[in-house]
């Protein structure tokens, strides 16, 4: 475990997100150290990859997906995530991730900081989002996910409202 956290400083920024994907997992079933250190570890890498963005000092891969789909956050029958995993990755980027370079500079800090009323809010905007939007409401096969989007956003306004404004 102690190589992987070593490593980390050279991964690309795809290869951080899979090695945080498999830690979210593994913390998913419940307490574990060594993912934990992970996870960790790579929220510290992104904190110092974004220094480097908004100095200059580094260029960033760019994916074509949002912050929660980046970090593996899936709903709905064909490639969605199970509960417990999902609301991992959202307990990890309320509580204590720091997030990856994704888009922009500017829009990885429209998310703000852990644990903030900033992220919170963003979270919470997103997931309504998801729910009102039309092209997911008259998309055939939704209604998996969602009943998902629901409960997730249901789950973060009990478990984060302190968060709120």
């Amino acid at each position: 475990m102690l190589r992987v956290i070593e490593n980390i400083p050279k991964k690309s920024d795809e290869d951080l997100l899979a090695i945080f994907n498999n830690a979210a997992k593994a913390l998913s079933k419940g307490p574990n150290l060594e993912a934990a250190a992970v996870i960790k570890a790579i929220g510290d890498e992104w904190k110092n990859r974004l220094v480097h963005v908004r100095a200059g000092t580094r260029s960033t891969e760019r994916p074509n997906e949002g912050m929660l789909a980046t970090l593996g956050y899936r709903v709905g029958s064909v490639n969605g995530e199970k509960t417990p995993i999902r609301r991992q990755i959202l307990k990890l980027v309320l509580e204590q991730l720091q997030l990856p370079m994704v888009g922009s500079p500017a829009y990885t800090d429209e998310w703000g900081e852990p644990k903030s009323t900033k992220r919170y809010e963003k979270l919470i905007r997103f997931l309504e989002s998801q729910l009102t939007n039309p092209g997911n409401i008259n998309r055939p096969n939704m209604e998996k996910a969602m009943i998902e989007w629901a409960e997730d956003l249901e789950w973060v306004q009990t478990n984060y409202t302190h968060l709120g404004s």
